[in-house]
């Protein structure tokens, strides 16, 4: 009986440090978005309830899209530092995906509901609207599994919608 407290109260004392763990990387990555944004100047981003950072570039044409279409665009995505982490500019044909269909990472699929046809904006995703906690894993060049991107990452989305196709409901 004495053990089974024991080792109950390990695992409560684990779970709450670890909780206090991710609450510091938590804060320190705002902090890290907060000193991006004091950095570039008077441009302003909005943030959404979710945490997104939202700041519209080009409004577009027609309706935002919903749950459902198909919204093609082109994207770089950038560390807080500049450096790019992914892109499709270059390539033949831009990204596409289905609104809500979960393919994609949470904060750009919200983002790209702000967005209008032929829209450009830019956003900023904190970890927990991207890779999280635990970041991204894939192989790399030479075929090798490791860490792409470290957990609580928040990335910057140049983003330039180039076409919307309303969903089979509309």
């Amino acid at each position: 009986m004495k053990k089974t407290i024991l080792i109950i109260s390990a695992l409560i004392a684990v779970s709450i440090s670890s909780c206090d763990l991710s609450g510091k990387y938590e804060r320190e990555e705002t902090q890290i978005i907060q000193n991006y944004l004091s950095s570039i100047g008077d441009t302003v981003y909005v943030k959404k309830p979710s945490g997104l950072y939202f700041l519209s570039i080009t409004e577009g044409t027609g309706e935002s899209p919903a749950d459902g279409d198909t919204v093609a665009f082109w994207y770089t995505a950038k560390l807080l530092s500049g450096g790019i982490f992914d892109t499709n500019r270059g390539l033949d044909s831009p990204f596409s995906f289905v609104v809500g269909s979960g393919l994609i990472i949470t904060g750009l699929d919200e983002g790209i509901r702000y967005m209008k046809n032929g829209g450009v904006a830019k956003f900023i995703t904190p970890s927990n609207l991207a890779y999280g906690s635990a970041g991204l894993y894939g192989y790399d060049q030479y075929g090798y599994y490791r860490q792409i991107l470290p957990g609580y990452t928040p990335l910057v989305w140049d983003i330039e919608i180039a076409s919307i196709k309303p969903g089979p409901e509309k």
